[in-house]
């Protein structure tokens, strides 16, 4: 054994190039086993692309022939290659638990993520994925330690890196030209099984935004414009109008293979047969929620984005965008959020203001919401959220309600031992216990769309509800096993109103369904949904889709011509919440402080002396912070806390204590400076945070 690895040693010296080569193609080959699920299916993506199979494996050697620079080039190499294994590890790991791979958007939302990773691993798989990476860390210091050093070629070492990168780069353009891979991916998780991890990933780093379309200048735009100019009629009937996206849900009666002990769905199948509805073509299987919200909140295709991309991580952080809220908004409609999950989730918080929001209701501000076995909280709580909404402002208004308590993982143990329906038709335990989880979600979910219309229809103002589901689960489903004619893409909406509306459903992509929905509320003053209005929604239509494409893109990337001289919508001043949080008093009892105000939640955490302390929720009406005493000068403030512990709102007013009895509202610095002399305090001034 001491001999061959003495000889490899020997051969490793002299031919190191030769080494680089062979570390990447066997590193290739073990990252698209990963990829691909299987040694198998590294095999059929060998047999059936082996253009891209070169690529990737060159991509991979040319970082890896970096290496040759290196005084301890062999430590350098097992570094590179222990990156690119961790990616592929975490892409097997992602795409088990949620169907799509990974992309560069998760490490831009990977904040979000960690939040909610409790709810996809267990505690000791968690624990155990720390322990590897802990382990790995340590065994590479000490290969760093052990590792001899080899004085580099410098020249032949450029020129080989040189050499590398140069038949990477035409391999890659090669192969587009040949069509061994195309420029765009209308599925990235297909992308990643045709083209492999390395390329789509390298991809997702630097495909980003909407490219801009050849045909792209002023003339073109006036033109759309022109073609497409609003007629500026206006119903003069204007009801509410109330979205519900529905997470992962769908009618699953198109599951071919089971049976149900009773309809697990069966308000949503009835209203199917009494209301308008039709297939809503959505953009992604298995996750993509925040890109559903994108096309039916704007109008605008996703698909022109770059692979996988989220616009909410993206250009939405920084830019506004024309949205169903701003043209409702110029009608005098008030324009509200609500989610019963995390403020802060794909950067709602910062994104939605661009949309338009006036509020956002989130969970953090939220009463009495009740979870699951898996803890998320369930979808009744939005009952009572959209009522009050609808109650809180004079006029109409526009209602985006995004439900949670579908959302995966489908654990494959039992979790709940009161499920309400059975089924039969699994392959395995596990299986069945993952569907049976999920069905039971579905069906307290419809339930909630009852109550919703239940509660609407004995409403006084007239309102119109939008049901549709954002995408379909990943519980590890594929085409074969719905129904003939059934698509993992394709969602179902309904068009439910509490006053007479009469219209037809029709098959629609998400980005055409406000389009469809305002052209028959008779808003005929929207400019995308003329655009969509007056080419049919025929995705068919060539020109069609190079018209949206070049619309998209000069409203976020380019010249912004579509907005005219007045510019961009400006972003809204929007409210967390639609119940105004206040601090009315505090008070020292014993060793702890009491807080007393309306409308604190579970959220509500009180800052005593500038830092934040765990707090305990009595009551909407009081919170106590254990074990602290005031002191003179100390201000209190009570904040919304999201579950990354980041802030969403605040109190308006800081109180500061002054004496044992004595304490003020800040609302006036000027104010503090006068309560201070004629205390004789030195208090501190405001704390920013």
């Amino acid at each position: 054994m001491k001999n061959w690895i003495g000889r490899l040693d020997k051969w490793d010296e002299k031919h190191p190039f030769l080494m680089v080569i062979i570390n990447g193609i066997i590193l290739s080959t073990v990252i698209e086993i990963l990829n691909q699920r299987s040694p198998a299916g590294c095999l059929r993506f060998l047999i059936s692309n082996p253009v891209m199979f070169l690529v990737n494996a060159l991509i991979i050697t040319t970082f890896l022939s970096v290496t040759l620079l290196f005084r301890k080039r062999r430590c350098g190499m097992v570094f590179i290659s222990l990156i690119f294994l961790i990616f592929a590890i975490v892409n097997f790991i992602i795409r088990t638990f949620r169907t799509t791979p990974l992309r560069a958007v998760d490490f831009r939302v990977a904040k979000s993520v960690m939040t909610i990773v409790n709810m996809y691993m267990k505690p000791w798989q968690i624990i155990l994925c720390i322990i590897v990476l802990v382990v790995a860390v340590l065994l590479l210091g000490l290969l760093w330690l052990k590792t001899k050093k080899i004085r580099p070629k410098y020249i032949r070492s450029i020129l080989a890196i040189v050499l590398v990168a140069g038949l990477t780069y035409g391999s890659m353009i090669g192969a587009q030209s040949i069509g061994a891979v195309a420029s765009h991916f209308d599925n990235v998780t297909n992308a990643y099984t045709k083209y492999g991890l390395v390329y789509c990933f390298g991809l997702s780093l630097f495909d980003n935004g909407i490219s801009k379309p050849d045909v792209y200048n002023e003339e073109n735009i006036e033109r759309i414009l022109s073609e497409n100019e609003p007629t500026g009629e206006v119903s003069s009937k204007r009801p509410n109008i109330v979205y519900v996206q529905l997470e992962s849900f769908f009618d699953v009666n198109k599951l071919r293979r089971f049976t149900y002990s009773q309809q697990p769905v069966p308000n949503f199948v009835q209203m199917k047969q009494e209301w308008p509805t039709g297939i809503l073509k959505v953009a992604s299987f298995g996750t993509g929620t925040a890109n559903t919200e994108f096309d039916i909140l704007t109008g605008m295709n996703v698909q022109f984005f770059g692979a996988g991309e989220y616009p909410y991580s993206t250009v939405l952080r920084n830019e506004t965008c024309d949205s169903i809220n701003f043209e409702l908004k110029k009608l005098g409609y008030s324009t509200h959020a609500i989610h019963n999950h995390a403020g802060n989730f794909y950067a709602r918080n910062k994104v939605y203001p661009h949309l338009g929001f006036d509020t956002f209701t989130s969970q953090e501000y939220m009463q009495g919401i009740e979870r699951n076995a898996l803890g998320w909280a369930k979808d009744k709580i939005l009952t009572g959220e959209i009522m009050d909404t609808l109650n809180s402002t004079e006029g109409q208004d526009f209602i985006f309600a995004v439900s949670v308590q579908p959302h995966g993982r489908y654990p494959e143990e039992v979790v709940d031992e009161n499920q309400t329906i059975t089924l039969e038709g699994a392959a395995t335990e596990g299986e069945k216990n993952a569907y049976e989880y999920y069905i039971n979600q579905c069906y307290e979910t419809d339930a909630f769309v009852k109550e919703l219309c239940d509660t609407l229809d004995q409403f006084s103002e007239p309102t119109v509800v939008v049901f549709y589901g954002d995408h379909l689960p990943n519980t590890g489903m594929v085409e074969e096993d719905l129904i003939e004619g059934a698509s993992i893409y394709d969602s179902e909406y309904i068009i439910w109103n509490n006053f007479g509306l009469k219209l037809e459903g029709r098959d629609l992509c998400t980005y055409q369904l406000s389009a469809y929905l305002t052209s028959n509320l008779g808003f005929h003053d929207w400019t995308l949904a003329k655009l969509h209005e007056n080419n049919d929604y025929d995705t068919s239509d060539s020109e069609y889709m190079r018209d949206l494409q070049m619309v998209e893109y000069d409203a976020l990337y380019g010249k912004k011509y579509f907005y005219g001289e007045d510019g961009p919508p400006e972003s809204t001043e929007m409210k967390m919440g639609i119940r105004e949080i206040t601090m009315d008093s505090f008070q020292q009892v014993g060793n702890d402080v009491h807080i007393y105000g309306q409308n604190f939640t579970e959220s509500s955490v009180v800052s005593l002396g500038g830092d934040r302390y765990e707090t305990i929720f009595v009551s909407p009406q009081e919170l106590v912070v254990e074990g602290y005493t005031l002191e003179i000068g100390d201000a209190v403030r009570v904040f919304q806390m999201a579950s990354s512990r980041s802030w969403l709102s605040r109190t308006d007013n800081e109180y500061y204590l002054l004496g044992p009895e004595s304490l003020i509202t800040v609302t006036d610095m000027n104010e503090l400076d006068a309560q201070r002399n004629a205390a004789g305090h030195m208090i501190p001034g405001r704390n920013e945070e």
